[in-house]
């Protein structure tokens, strides 16, 4: 392939970005062109080709080059990177305190429901995942925005992944929604007390989804639903409900409703 060396020395470098999509958003790169330039199909016009070199920091002969003298100058390039910004990032997370081993009893699926910051007339429940991978703990969360119970012919589904921490008695989740990647959801939840974790009450703040995106917090209640689960049949549950819907528990629905008390001057979680 003639230009086989430049289409492997862009997957190489591709592979260190956030993605392939992110990438192309920078650039202001056609997708579907981008992925002609990866498969080595084509090779870039001067025009975009200019704009992939200023992207990555590389000369068109750089990104020429065999592939294993291509990747002797950018290890040393990468791992540079890797202990720069984010890396100090990375050592923040690292300071973290957090408990593991309390929060290993937390891992499982759980229907996470709560009202919903755009349609106030609506209650959401949806799926969220918390595990543990290479001694930290990570959530992926699923939101079907659709009408369970009058039928919704447009559908809207939304995707989070997140880091989760233990801290202070208190377990931390903060997402970021990986189809848009514009939004960023932080829930602060109360640990269960109980020998078997059932359900966990706190509260989320994040911003609505539509235009306005303004700033909201909301009392959420966690159900567990166990460490291995039917995850079609979880997501098939999941949606949009009324508020006096017979599909969720009236106690759920009960502890979640965003009222404030006189006694109180804020949004409080409930911890009963």
């Amino acid at each position: 392939m003639k230009h086989e060396n430049f289409s492997k020395n862009l997957r190489t470098l591709c592979n260190n970005q956030v993605s392939v999509a992110h990438v192309c958003r920078k650039m202001e790169i056609n997708r579907q062109q981008f992925n002609k330039y990866l498969s080595g199909q084509i090779y870039p016009s001067k025009y975009n080709l200019n704009k992939i070199c200023q992207y990555f920091q590389f000369s068109e002969e750089e990104l020429n080059l065999e592939s294993s003298q291509f990747l002797k100058i950018t290890s040393k390039i990468l791992q540079s990177e890797s202990n720069s910004e984010m890396n100090v990032f990375e050592k923040h997370l690292n300071l973290i305190p957090s408990k593991n081993k309390d929060l290993s009893r937390y891992e499982g699926y759980y229907f996470n429901h709560y009202y919903s910051a755009t349609l106030p007339d609506k209650i959401i429940r949806s799926l969220i995942h918390i595990y543990e991978y290479k001694n930290k703990f990570y959530s992926t969360s699923i939101e079907h925005l659709w009408d369970k119970e009058n039928g919704d012919i447009q559908r809207n589904r939304t995707r989070g992944k997140g880091a989760v921490f233990y801290l202070g008695d208190r377990i931390f989740i903060s997402e970021v929604e990986t189809l848009t990647n514009n939004l960023i959801q932080h829930t602060i939840l109360c640990p269960s007390y109980k020998n078997i974790v059932d359900s966990l009450s706190g509260i989320s703040i994040g911003v609505g989804r539509r235009s306005s995106h303004l700033p909201a917090a909301s009392r959420v209640e966690f159900l567990y639903l166990g460490r291995q689960i039917n995850i079609r049949e979880a997501l098939s549950n999941c949606g949009l409900f009324e508020l006096d819907t017979k599909m969720i528990d009236s106690k759920i629905i009960a502890r979640i409703k965003n009222e404030i008390a006189d006694s109180e001057s804020m949004l409080i979680a409930n911890d009963f």
